[in-house]
């Protein structure tokens, strides 16, 4: 089975650091109560903006940004069962590196609620 690409959403003030180093577990937490060993990744941008910026508590970030994830063999991953035939989030243990990163856009908080998605795609 391949589960490339996924998405990860991540808070916009992380942008440059991501560009930098890449998703790195154990970062100080968004959406998790402590520091989480694996990232957590979604199949399409909109089952992963479930488990981060539609979490109700993490309301106070306005804007994120959506990362597009692409896997090597070798990757240590976790399919979370759903009980279902629709995967709703990957668990990644260990680093993924800039180069198998692609920053896909911006969502910005218009007053739109949190369990809808908006992209603003400039390009960058």
């Amino acid at each position: 089975m391949r589960l490339t690409p996924l998405y990860h959403w991540s808070p916009a003030t992380r942008y440059a650091a991501i560009r930098e180093h890449g998703l790195r577990p154990g970062q100080p937490p968004t959406v998790a109560s402590g520091q989480l060993t694996y990232l957590c990744l979604g199949p399409d941008p909109r089952l992963a903006w479930r488990i981060s910026g539609a979490m109700d508590f993490v309301n106070e970030i306005e804007h994120w940004d959506l990362w597009q994830v692409h896997l090597v063999d070798g990757d240590d991953l976790y399919v979370r069962p759903e009980g279902g035939p629709v995967i709703q989030e990957v668990k990644l243990r260990g680093c993924i590196p800039p180069d198998r990163l692609w920053w896909i856009g911006r969502r910005y908080d218009l007053g739109v609620p949190h369990d809808c998605m908006e992209l603003r795609a400039s390009g960058g």
